[in-house]
């Protein structure tokens, strides 16, 4: 058998790499902005559990915090990396049907992403400080199992509405 070449494997890397560039890019931004979430949540449930014994108020604080750190952040790297792809080449004038057909496949993916990212994260958050974990043992772990449920259904479902392609 012929041995495979370092030619060959940079070439299939980059292969799928141009081939899967926008759900590496989505899953990057996602992380970014999920890391930015995180950490602006753990700081959130630790000042709340300094001032409130209210596991409801501490999860729901958390979660809302998260979130809208999340989706700003979220926005702002999903456009830098998609503007290309609604804006007119040659005049640099935004094309509105292609960017209504991206934000609203977006919106339907986001919407899905952010119900199971939000309901897991607060649910397991109030069981688990019910059990006495710390604020930011509690805020960890559910952002964390929330995360790793959400990214996948999210990819699934960008995968399944073709959200970077033109098929309809």
């Amino acid at each position: 058998m012929k041995p495979i070449t370092q030619n060959k494997i940079n070439r299939f890397f980059i292969k799928a790499y141009v081939k899967y560039y926008d759900t590496i890019s989505l899953n990057k931004n996602l992380l970014i902005s999920g890391s930015a979430g995180f950490l602006s949540s753990i700081i959130i449930a630790y000042f709340v559990a300094e001032f409130s014994t209210s596991h409801i108020l501490n999860s729901a604080i958390t979660v809302i915090t998260g979130f809208l750190t999340y989706k700003v952040i979220f926005a702002i790297l999903f456009h830098i990396d998609n503007k290309q792809n609604y804006t007119k080449r040659l005049t640099g004038k935004i094309n509105f049907i292609a960017l209504r057909r991206i934000l609203i496949k977006m919106i339907f993916a986001s919407t899905i992403f952010d119900t199971v990212n939000n309901a897991t994260r607060f649910i397991l958050m109030i069981q688990l400080l019910k059990l006495d974990y710390s604020a930011i043992g509690a805020a960890t772990i559910s952002s964390f199992v929330a995360s790793v449920l959400s990214y996948a259904i999210i990819n699934f479902v960008v995968k399944y509405i073709h959200l970077f392609t033109t098929k309809r």
